[in-house]
């Protein structure tokens, strides 16, 4: 996490020093209600991850039953339902963002919508294959499941942390001047 924090801070000073008006103009713009959405998500996503990675290890052992598999998902599913929830907040904060945060907000939507249109099909596909719940594609799929929880994930820690160098920065310069 602190070499995140450190890149971002290099990033925010690099284009700070290349384009100074674009940034702080934009900077000034950034809405605080943004980010508190964004980390609002946070022990959600955190949960999401953490079951996926479950869900993952139960796609390569013939191990738990599909009962479990089905409990298991079943648990994701309402998580991933109360963060299309939280997402749909986001959206209404679209508005009052500043264009970076509008980018960010899209990429995190999509990828929110790619985690339940991929467990739908998960859950789907544990349906068709009761019997055999660790057969071809139903691991992939949980495997998509954790790799998307985990993209999410990064990009809304990547959001957040921009934000925050980017604040320090602007400290330091007004402590600067």
């Amino acid at each position: 996490m602190n070499s995140r924090k450190i890149v971002c801070f290099v990033f925010v000073l690099l284009a700070c020093s290349v384009l100074p008006g674009k940034v702080s103009s934009q900077a000034a713009n950034d809405d605080p209600s943004v980010t508190a959405q964004l980390t609002s998500t946070k022990p959600i996503l955190a949960k999401i991850k953490k079951d996926a990675a479950v869900m993952e290890s139960f796609g390569r052992s013939s191990g738990p039953s599909w009962q479990t598999h089905a409990k298991t998902l079943d648990g994701i599913k309402i998580d991933v339902n109360k963060l299309q929830e939280s997402m749909r907040g986001l959206q209404a904060h679209r508005s009052v963002a500043s264009p970076r945060q509008q980018e960010a907000i899209d990429r995190i939507t999509g990828l929110a919508n790619d985690l339940a249109t991929n467990m739908n099909a998960t859950l789907e596909q544990l349906n068709r294959s009761k019997n055999r719940p660790i057969t071809s594609p139903y691991p992939e799929y949980l495997k998509a499941n954790s790799r998307i929880a985990n993209d999410l994930a990064d990009e809304i820690d990547d959001t957040i942390d921009f934000a925050q160098a980017k604040s320090e920065y602007e400290s330091l310069g007004k402590k600067l001047n």
